[in-house]
């Protein structure tokens, strides 16, 4: 990730660096709603990350949950 992309939530955005950290892509859209995806590349899935989360933690913890089941693939 670039430094402009940034996540404005913060709990969001340490989930999304843990995720980089343990060699899942993180790729920002700025579509509709979306702020980006979480990928595994070697499993072809993605875990759609939004711009306004009702729950930033609850987010937060969808995304390392992805990260926990798809950091065997990177």
């Amino acid at each position: 990730m670039g430094l402009g992309d940034r996540h404005q939530k913060k709990d969001v955005e340490a989930a999304l660096k843990r995720a980089e950290a343990a060699g899942l892509k993180v790729t920002r859209t700025g579509k509709n709603h979306q702020w980006g995806w979480v990928l595994c590349c070697p499993c072809n899935r993605k875990h759609t990350v939004p711009c306004t989360p009702q729950s930033p933690g609850e987010e937060a913890r969808y995304i390392d949950r992805f990260t926990r089941r798809h950091a065997h693939c990177a």
